[in-house]
């Protein structure tokens, strides 16, 4: 007789598949492994994906000349501006998330898992966000990895001042790294609405400057 066991276990896997692909498709959020997280900072994390799911199009706030001019989301990301897709392309590349000491940043990538400092659980609901697309870019190559920010670097850090980035692998060499899709993804904050001109403009500017200029 023919053992069934093998059968069964076949047709196991297609409907966990099947529900996992449905589960994606109707837009319902995919965590990463959580798991060296406690509570309190599995839910905070949640909700920062939550806060990002909520960002989607609408009317354009700025004009359009402006906004054509500078918008660089879609030719980045190949998707045209979207806090649901957003939030998956950051989940796709984020594997697992863990909880321990990160030194001079706020959080750091390595091979799938992102280590978030203490600092990351202080920081409001966006700020959270820029720092999680940030680190997911780095998942995309070491064509993304930082370059070390000039001695005279004048800018302060946004999210921690005590966190000084002269001198520190804290810069990029590349357009479309992590500071510069941070940047993107303001400027459409500031485009639909989202945050006003005025602190749009100062956070966009804040990203922008860490990519180096030849």
């Amino acid at each position: 007789m023919v053992d069934s066991k093998p059968l069964f276990e076949l047709n196991s896997y297609k409907a966990v598949f099947i529900v996992f692909v449905l589960y994606w498709l109707s837009g319902y959020p995919l965590y990463s492994d959580e798991s060296k997280l406690n509570a309190k900072q599995s839910k905070i994390l949640k909700e920062s994906y939550s806060y990002l799911e909520t960002l989607e199009p609408k009317r354009i706030k700025i004009d359009k000349s402006t906004y054509n001019h500078l918008t660089q989301f879609e030719s980045i990301f190949k998707f045209g501006f979207s806090g649901k897709k957003l939030s998956r392309w950051i989940q796709s590349r984020i594997k697992k998330y863990s909880y321990g000491s990160t030194g001079d940043y706020v959080a750091m990538y390595h091979d799938g898992d992102v280590l978030l400092g203490r600092s990351f659980f202080n920081l409001n609901r966006l700020d959270r966000v820029l720092v999680l697309l940030h680190e997911a870019r780095h998942a995309d190559g070491k064509n993304y990895s930082h370059v070390v920010c000039p001695e005279n670097f004048q800018f302060l850090n946004p999210r921690d001042w005590k966190i000084h980035p002269a001198g520190k692998k804290g810069c990029d060499s590349v357009s479309d790294g992590g500071y510069g899709i941070t940047a993107a993804f303001l400027f459409e904050l500031g485009a639909y609405g989202y945050l006003n001109q005025t602190e749009a403009a100062h956070r966009y500017n804040s990203e922008i400057s860490r990519v180096l200029r030849d």
